[in-house]
């Protein structure tokens, strides 16, 4: 059950980041089975934590993450909530024809809040928004992408293009 609610909150990061396409809600049905494989699954109860490693792949209805790890931490306090998610190296969430690359992406589970690290970006269609940092607030139905050291926001929005 831990891992579903894990999963389910990575599969939200795919749809607010696309909210700068002002495309119509995914309507993503958040009751279907959650599948997951990987090459390892490293449980540690007592740090708190546990790992899937290796060509990661975590699939629920139309959405899919590629990772080569996914890490869930507990809260802390108790056990049986989650604080975090991480997603590690060449992450890639695809839902239909949007797709969000990074390096690393975070499920802060207290602020539902993503953000998405390591040459981020977020491609529907033609359309492209990438930085340094994509931060997507899932309560607001806002992101922020962030410029810095190595850049400044880019952006290529493409009209009429759908959600298919």
């Amino acid at each position: 059950m831990i891992m579903r609610i894990a999963l389910l909150s990575l599969i939200v990061l795919l749809g607010g980041a696309l909210a700068y396409a002002e495309q119509p809600d995914l309507n993503h049905d958040a009751s279907q089975p959650v599948h997951v494989t990987s090459q390892r699954l490293e449980a540690d109860d007592a740090k708190g934590y546990f790992v899937f490693k290796g060509d990661v792949q975590a699939q629920q209805g139309d959405v899919n993450i590629y990772a080569q790890q996914l890490t869930v931490y507990y809260s802390d306090s108790d056990k049986k909530q989650i604080d975090r998610v991480v997603a590690e190296k060449d992450v890639r969430i695809v839902q239909l024809n949007r797709v969000a690359t990074g390096q690393k992406a975070i499920f802060w589970e207290n602020q539902s809040r993503v953000e998405l690290t390591g040459d981020p970006k977020v491609v529907q269609g033609e359309s492209v928004v990438a930085g340094e940092k994509i931060i997507v607030y899932l309560n607001d139905s806002r992101s922020i992408v962030e410029g810095g050291e190595k850049g400044r926001v880019k952006a290529v929005f493409v009209p009429g293009e759908s959600a298919e």
